[in-house]
């Protein structure tokens, strides 16, 4: 089957070319007045489009695939959380607070670009969209200037977080439940 792509893309790049070496001698358009005969060009002629359909993936392969997408936004909120936690700098903080906004929008993109079982489907947009919601909240928080503000800020993009859709994405998948420890 891939063959047959890899073949199907080759010749539609050959003939968008107009490398399709079929032996043909090239058509002399005219462009002198009415009194001498015109050749009409051949009408362009066009590849069949193929599509590939994406075979579905397994629960196991998603669950698999949920955590590879996931971990690096776990990551980073935890870090953030950790040097929270140890009394870190506004500086510290602020570069964390930028590193958990990056991460949020890579795992949201990604989340959105596979094609997930239809078990979890929903709750994969629903925690896309919690990504989403909680984005502007974080970029805040890596720009404000003191703790207070940052505090505010990380209680609003706690409130949108996707807790609810991931823990029911991991059940569905057979996941364990979200442990903190698994990504400090």
């Amino acid at each position: 089957m891939r063959r047959i792509l890899v073949a199907a893309a080759v010749v539609g790049m050959l003939v968008v070319a107009g490398c399709g070496g079929g032996g043909e001698t090239p058509v002399a358009v005219s462009t002198s007045t009415a009194a001498s005969p015109s050749v009409t060009p051949s009408p362009a002629r066009t590849a069949p489009v193929v599509r590939a359909t994406p075979a579905p993936m397994s629960l196991a392969a998603a669950g698999k695939r949920y955590l590879q997408v996931t971990r690096p936004y776990n990551v980073a909120l935890e870090r953030f959380e950790k040097a929270a936690n140890n009394g870190s700098s506004v500086a510290t903080l602020r570069a964390r607070a930028r590193a958990v906004a990056v991460a949020n929008q890579a795992e949201s993109e990604q989340l959105l670009a596979i094609t997930w079982p239809a078990k979890v489907d929903k709750q994969v947009r629903a925690l896309a969209a919690a990504d989403a919601a909680a984005r502007p909240h974080w970029l805040k928080v890596a720009d404000a200037d003191s703790l207070a503000e940052m505090a505010r800020h990380v209680k609003l993009a706690s409130a949108q977080s996707g807790k609810a859709p991931a823990a029911e994405i991991r059940r569905l998948l057979g996941l364990p439940k979200y442990d903190e420890k698994d990504y400090s």
